[in-house]
């Protein structure tokens, strides 16, 4: 059975591209009430949430990946975790299916799309380091990379540190295999390299596990045309969902990001990427006018 996975650096529009994906595709997706009352068997939750999605209307609201409502989308990271584990450098501790899950895996992706006649699709960071088990596991999976300007991006780690963690210093998601090295770097530094590392990790995941199975989609771009854009990635996921007739996505505007680090910070984060241009000249959108230029 196929299943989509939706992977993407934190920070990078994953849960509003998430939710869309959801919302315009017609994909049954783990709800917060699979992720946190039945995180161990969250098939349970499917025949509930078939009979009452006609009713459901998925927010394009979250608070940095946490949407709210017992049946919007989730991370799942209960529903994951029982899966692969956790732990961290989440790159090398949480990257392969635990002893005896792999058919508890299969069994739930097989029973949500029995019941739902269409693909689960799933969102969570830590997936980005999990591309090799989850092709593997899974043959008919189709792997979606949500990608965003790099500045941006790393800004909006940035702002989540000092709101969710309370502190700049500290990682606010899955951490790299080289987070104890990058620890030594200035905090806004930090986000900027852990952008770089969640790329390459996504690029060399798909590029060896998952070569003709994935596609590549820029934030700006679903902004910019949401609709078309998922056209766009339905024609790439081929037969794997079901053909219907879907009404145009139109998002809402976005509540403003806090800023809650200084002006000093956004200037030094600023001066580091350029400082490093070359090596992180392919984390920067482009805008389809200038590449065909």
């Amino acid at each position: 059975m196929p299943v989509v996975f939706i992977l993407g650096a934190p920070r990078t529009g994953s849960t509003a591209f998430y939710q869309g994906v959801a919302r315009y595709l017609q994909l049954p997706y783990f709800t917060n009430l699979a992720s946190s009352l039945f995180p161990t068997f969250p098939a349970l939750t499917a025949p509930l949430q078939r009979q009452v999605q006609a009713s459901i209307e998925i927010e394009f609201t979250s608070a940095y990946g946490k949407t709210e409502g017992a049946f919007q989308p989730s991370e799942a990271s209960g529903v994951l975790r029982n899966w692969f584990g956790g732990g961290h450098p989440s790159q090398l501790l949480s990257t392969t299916l635990l002893p005896g899950k792999k058919d508890h895996l299969i069994r739930t992706m097989a029973f949500f799309h029995q019941t739902f006649g269409a693909p689960l699709v799933i969102k969570n960071a830590w997936n980005c380091f999990r591309i090799a088990a989850l092709a593997d596991a899974l043959p008919r999976a189709f792997f979606v990379w949500i990608r965003r300007d790099l500045v941006p991006s790393a800004l909006s780690d940035l702002a989540a540190r000092f709101i969710v963690q309370g502190n700049p210093g500290v990682w606010n998601s899955a951490t790299p295999a080289n987070v104890e090295e990058l620890r030594q770097l200035p905090y806004w530094a930090q986000v900027v390299e852990n952008q770089f590392e969640f790329t390459r990790a996504i690029d060399t995941g798909l590029r060896h596990h998952a070569t003709d199975r994935h596609a590549q989609i820029w934030y700006e771009d679903y902004l910019r045309d949401p609709t078309g854009t998922l056209n766009e990635l339905a024609r790439a996921i081929g037969d794997r969902i079901p053909q219907s007739e879907r009404s145009p996505l139109i998002l809402g505007r976005p509540p403003r990001t806090p800023r809650p680090y200084s002006e000093s910070d956004e200037t030094n984060l600023r001066g580091y990427v350029a400082s490093q241009e070359a090596r992180l000249a392919s984390l920067q959108y482009v805008p389809p006018s200038q590449a065909a230029a």
